[in-house]
């Protein structure tokens, strides 16, 4: 088989692809085997690999996908393989090859770098790198043409094509069709298809979608494209079980995937596959009812760009948090957290006492590491209600997935919460919850800016519109390290994807408040350092291994020189200390501070320390 036996079939008859590869592999081997692609060359699993490619060529394929989906170096990166992308695309390339002999065309299967909906995380150079190595092993191995499936972000899947057809290979290219026909990015799948033939793909098609949304799409593309479009729906959704997932049972059975393939041949789709969740036995639905039939000649007609709608345009009155950090010189802001109802009584009523403090803001965190607090939003809300004081939110991207994100941050706007500082969070390995687990739909904070930037814009990470644009003011988080380069880099892409201040962690010099304001006094946004006390000797290791805190050595040794009777006292008047030559100190500028209260008090003790840190940096005489 080659470019040119390809592309002569295609032309002439209906050509079957091979189904699901990763939901087929992850029936047959262990759990813990987190990297598919990495069977290709493991002794246990390879011949598996093997085998589920003969199943496909056993009920007719004309083509074989490698194992190669998820094997670019970034995504390898993630298990820690990027040095073997050439040794497991290789490989994929060969155990395909073995099955298909002479008469099965083999597709260079490429994926996206990652199939999160936010495709800022890595430059145009680097995307085009990783997809470069990955498309070089391929075609060296001797597959027939380069398959680039379920891109979902028009920069990538652009990159990538570009790339693939400077091969002098076929190169089918497959976008994971979006609710109404768009991609991630707003891009209408039809103007995406028109792009791809501008720059002379083979064919071009959707994947990864239930088969009645890849019909609606179809009927659309077949009417403006005059390339070969290619099909390859998933088998709808796993089913449920009380509450458990059957990965091993998906909603659209062969028989009824075979009566959408009925539809698919009536609109004229020239390669017809399947998606997630689909077996030989669909694929086979696919055999039988194509065998022998021509690709239907389609209808072509003008393709005319819908208008846009014009963006949504709202009055709104200014962002109260955005106008203290406009106006305000030296911000103060105070944590606020309960994790009982005891407790939350409690802060409520000494919330209006800090009130009275003359204090900016109050910030609410998330649930740090494996605790459970009550809600930021719900706290936030009663916070603003009791006491008039705009609230910001701690709001982290590792325990709620991508529809529950939106949805609670939906719910902050509905209650008036207008400021968000947006986290990556905690690793939930320490504390009474640890056994739960980390969810990654959002890798960062990042990428959590970027989806408060598009809901300020109106829109949900998938386009949809929300009725009308959010209008949060954004904060990002900054460690403070003994080397500042990597945090410093990280917080530009925040500022760079929409960030506007600054909250930074702990910081207990004024050297390294020094170093923080020089490393990011060109972001050109406002920086609020953190303040908390150190009550014992025994949080230090605690703060610092668990929760990544950085406690200079000198401040560890103050503390190993103090008794445990005495510890709370001591950390109280150092933090008080600091205050004061923190606002006294005319080293650097200084926009603001936000205190975290000690955590082993209640919190009539916790108001008083924290009145006392505020008075301290205001310059005035801490009562005894």
């Amino acid at each position: 088989m080659n470019e040119k036996s390809f592309l002569k079939e295609l032309g002439s008859r209906i050509l079957v692809c091979d189904g699901a590869f990763g939901t087929q592999l992850r029936k047959k081997i262990p759990s813990y085997v987190t990297c598919l692609a990495a069977c290709n060359i493991d002794s246990d699993y390879l011949y598996i690999v093997q085998d589920i490619h003969r199943e496909y060529k056993v009920v007719g394929v004309d083509i074989i996908q490698t194992n190669t989906f998820g094997a670019n170096a970034k995504r390898l990166e993630f298990h820690g393989l990027d040095e073997q992308v050439r040794e497991i695309n290789a490989a994929g390339v060969r155990l395909a090859r073995e099955v298909a002999g002479e008469d099965v065309f083999v597709a260079g299967s490429v994926g996206p770098i990652e199939t999160s909906p936010f495709s800022n995380e890595f430059s145009a150079e680097e995307v085009g790198s990783a997809f470069k190595e990955q498309m070089e092993v391929l075609v060296e191995g001797g597959i027939d043409l380069i398959m680039l499936e379920t891109f979902s972000d028009s920069r990538e899947v652009e990159i990538a094509t570009q790339l693939a057809l400077t091969y002098d290979l076929p190169v089918v290219v497959q976008i994971r069709g979006m609710p109404r026909g768009q991609l991630s990015d707003g891009t209408d799948i039809c103007v995406f298809a028109r792009q791809m033939e501008n720059l002379g793909v083979a064919a071009v098609g959707i994947n990864d979608r239930p088969p009645h949304e890849v019909a609606e799409i179809l009927k659309r593309l077949a009417k403006i494209v005059n390339l070969p479009i290619i099909v390859q729906p998933d088998a709808g959704a796993p089913r449920m079980s009380q509450g458990k997932l059957l990965s091993e049972e998906y909603t659209v059975a062969p028989r009824l995937y075979g009566e959408y393939v009925n539809d698919f041949v009536k609109l004229g789709a020239n390669i017809i596959g399947g998606c997630c969740g689909t077996t030989p036995e669909h694929i086979q639905q696919i055999k039988v009812i194509t065998e022998g039939i021509p690709p239907t000649e389609r209808e072509k007609q003008v393709f005319v760009f819908e208008d846009v709608p014009k963006s949504f345009k709202s009055e709104f009155d200014s962002n109260p948090i955005q106008q203290i950090f406009d106006e305000k010189d030296a911000i103060i802001s105070v944590e606020m957290r309960a994790k009982t109802f005891t407790q939350f009584s409690a802060m409520i009523l000494e919330s209006k006492n800090l009130a009275k403090a003359k204090i900016d803001l109050f910030d609410v965190p998330d649930n740090a590491g494996a605790t459970v607090n009550i809600g930021a939003i719900g706290t936030a809300f009663r916070l603003q209600q009791e006491t008039s004081v705009p609230t910001i939110i701690h709001w982290t991207t590792r325990q709620r997935n991508l529809i529950s994100t939106q949805s609670h941050l939906l719910e902050a706007w509905a209650l008036g919460v207008e400021g968000i500082l947006a986290l990556s969070g905690d690793h939930p390995k320490v504390g009474r919850f640890e056994t739960a687990r980390i969810v990654a739909d959002l890798k960062g904070s990042v990428q959590l800016i970027e989806l408060i930037t598009r809901l300020n814009a109106n829109q949900l990470t998938n386009g949809t519109s929300i009725g009308g644009p959010c209008n949060f003011y954004i904060g990002a988080g900054f460690n403070i390290a003994e080397k500042l380069e990597n945090q410093v880099k990280h917080l530009t892409q925040k500022v760079k994807n929409g960030a506007q201040f600054v909250y930074t962690q702990p910081v207990y010099t004024l050297d390294d408040i020094e170093r923080t304001y020089e490393a990011t006094k060109h972001l050109g946004v406002k920086v609020l350092y953190g303040i908390m006390p150190i009550t014992t000797p025994r949080s230090i290791p605690f703060l610092r291994d668990n929760l990544g805190i950085y406690i200079p050595r000198s401040i560890v040794e103050q503390f190993s020189e103090t008794s445990d009777a005495m510890s709370t006292c001591f950390g109280l008047e150092m933090i008080n200390n600091f205050a004061y030559n923190l606002g006294q100190q005319n080293r650097v500028p200084i926009d603001g501070i936000y205190v975290i209260p000690p955590s082993n008090v209640n919190w009539k003790n916790k108001r008083k320390a924290v009145i006392d840190i505020i008075e301290a940096y205001r310059g005035q005489i801490v009562a005894e």
